[in-house]
């Protein structure tokens, strides 16, 4: 009886040292798993230019997942830089260049109709057929330049996009007829809000560019009625801040879905090549089994 009790009570320190090895081997290898490989690559502007030494954006997320540098996505710039340091704990270095947004445009005049520009496009922003002039579709467009070098004829360029917003849709010029003082704290502001949002608050996140920070306080919600500028006793604009930051937070958002777009272009390319392969492989193993039986 007491060997019985000997051996139940060694198995269950055994079953226990297994479960901590486990949970311990959970928590080490956490960062690899396939939801960090997710996150890295939501962060990535999925331009799928290769320019990081990956053939895409998810084959390099799960190159950063496994310990690769964090600042070789040109596209992405210091913005993805750091927001891979913060997702990652790591320290963002030395910050890289901002590239300036670009699209490629084709010269209709000098397109010779040849076709490879629309082979090399990762997400299919060039549409034509072989002898017949090709263009671009400028909402796909990631700006990858993978379709400059297969050009025999130089008919591709590339062309800067503007980050501003139109200048009809600039921010309002400030309403206060005297220079503003600093905040006081005095929260006059909140009690007129329509919309029961924290105006000095929010003027806080969003002056320093805290997108995140400006959404979770209800940024979306400000009507841009006004109120909050005209109790304020230091005469802050605040509305001009709003303002700006909701352009700013609906160009990310609007960046973001384009990002959304490009990754599934790029995936169902994918695809689309592997079935052409397959199917091309089953013609030559079809016509290699009929002439074996002439």
């Amino acid at each position: 009886m007491v060997a019985a009790f000997t051996i139940i009570a060694m198995l269950c320190g055994l079953l226990a040292i297994i479960a901590v090895l486990l949970l311990w081997a959970d928590r080490r290898y956490r960062d690899t798993s396939s939801d960090v490989v997710e996150a890295i690559n939501a962060l990535l502007p999925q331009t799928q230019c290769a320019q990081c030494g990956y053939p895409g954006c998810r084959p390099y997320a799960q190159a950063v997942a496994d310990g690769a540098a964090i600042d070789l996505c040109p596209p992405g710039g210091s913005t993805t830089q750091r927001a891979l340091a913060q997702l990652l704990g790591r320290s963002p270095g030395p910050a890289v260049t901002d590239p300036q947004p670009i699209k490629a445009r084709i010269d209709e005049s000098r397109c010779v109709g040849c076709f490879l520009c629309v082979a090399a496009c990762p997400v299919d922003a060039i549409v034509g057929a072989p002898q017949w002039l090709h263009t671009v579709i400028e909402e796909r467009c990631t700006g990858c330049e993978l379709c400059l070098a297969p050009c025999p004829v130089d008919c591709i360029d590339l062309v800067g996009v503007s980050r501003e917003p139109p200048a009809s849709e600039a921010c309002p010029a400030s309403t206060s007829a005297s220079p503003s003082a600093p905040c006081i704290r005095c929260n006059r502001c909140e009690s007129v809000c329509p919309e029961h949002l924290l105006p000095q608050q929010l003027w806080w996140v969003s002056r320093a560019g805290d997108l995140k920070a400006a959404r979770d306080n209800g940024l979306a919600d400000c009507i841009e009625c006004g109120l909050c500028n005209q109790v304020c006793p230091s005469n802050i604009d605040l509305l001009a801040v709003f303002s700006s930051a909701k352009k700013n937070l609906a160009s990310e958002q609007h960046a973001r879905q384009l990002a959304q777009k490009a990754q599934v272009h790029f995936e169902q390319r994918k695809h689309r090549l592997a079935n052409e392969a397959q199917a091309l492989a089953t013609r030559r193993a079809d016509r290699i089994r009929s002439r074996s039986w002439t």
